[in-house]
């Protein structure tokens, strides 16, 4: 019996005999992540359902997770991390530290400053508190609302949060903004087209370092401290952010997945990339949707 198994610290791969119960299963969960309350959930990202933990004593096979891919949900506040990857999600959090969002600005020296993100709070008043029209920051389309109105403000939307685009007077090169964010202008004339051209860039510079999150069938978890939530696609998490204001989401990485190399096979297309991630952004940026996989000889 031989399963993939996900949980908020990563993945792995368990396997056991024939006979395995989903009882053996639970032990050997336990051993790899150190959970010792948690639950199961399987089945396709956009229709998993949840696991009779009850069934201790029935073979693992006539359940049905033989070959499928377990979605651990912890029931614990603060589950203790793998030990295989805590020098992983140290890295994680170092790249995240390096490059945050407010960390990408454009620089914009004919008129002496810089455009950044501002970051909203993380709750469910974020729309409101930035309000105004926005640049999807996955489809990089502009959208508008109120048209005819004499000024306007631009929003960052990250597929699950609301942004506000500023501008703040700056010194040479103009990369980094000097003033605290009380002082920025966030208004401008509906004439003015040469802010939506470099709220465009900022927009293009983020979709570039994949500061969007597309959620529909993936697996998603909560990232604020503490709380442990498990989710599979674009409800779960808005769901979850409804219920809690949290809306600090990220994907379950399958690290085997994403080790694979595959190809487009539409004609005339060269592109090659490795893991799911890759080959679903070429999707969204081609409609490409033709692959196969590189063999590893």
């Amino acid at each position: 019996m031989r399963t993939r198994y996900k949980w908020p610290g990563g993945t792995g791969i368990i396997t056991l005999g024939d006979d395995a119960t989903l009882g053996d299963v639970v032990k050997e969960l336990t051993s790899k992540t150190f959970l010792t309350d948690f639950g199961i959930k399987f089945g396709p990202p956009t229709a998993m359902k949840a696991l009779d933990m009850s069934r201790v004593n029935q073979s693992a096979k006539e359940i049905g997770i033989h070959g499928e891919t377990l979605t651990i949900v912890p029931n614990e506040k603060r589950p203790p991390p793998s030990r295989q990857s805590t020098g992983e999600d140290r890295r994680e959090r170092h790249q995240a530290q390096q490059k945050r969002p407010q960390d990408i600005n454009v620089p914009w020296d004919v008129r002496d400053g810089t455009l950044v993100l501002r970051v909203m709070p993380s709750d469910n008043s974020c729309l409101f508190t930035a309000f105004g029209g926005a640049l999807p920051q996955q489809t990089q389309n502009l959208i508008s609302f109120g048209e005819g109105k004499r000024d306007q403000c631009i929003l960052v939307y990250s597929g699950i949060h609301y942004d506000r685009i500023a501008f703040s007077y700056s010194e040479h090169p103009y990369t980094d903004p000097t003033l605290p964010p009380e002082m920025d202008r966030t208004t401008w004339p509906v004439e003015d087209e040469e802010v939506l051209i470099k709220a465009k860039d900022l927009v293009g510079k983020l979709h570039g370092a994949h500061y969007f999150t597309n959620m529909d069938g993936l697996v998603l978890k909560c990232n604020v401290a503490g709380c442990g939530w498990i989710g599979s696609g674009q409800a779960d998490g808005q769901r979850h952010a409804e219920e809690t204001g949290h809306t600090q989401l990220s994907e379950i990485i399958d690290t085997q997945t994403e080790a694979v190399l595959r190809k487009c096979n539409v004609r005339g297309c060269d592109f090659i990339g490795q893991g799911d991630s890759a080959a679903r952004q070429h999707s969204q940026d081609t409609r490409h949707d033709s692959y196969s996989v590189i063999e590893d000889w």
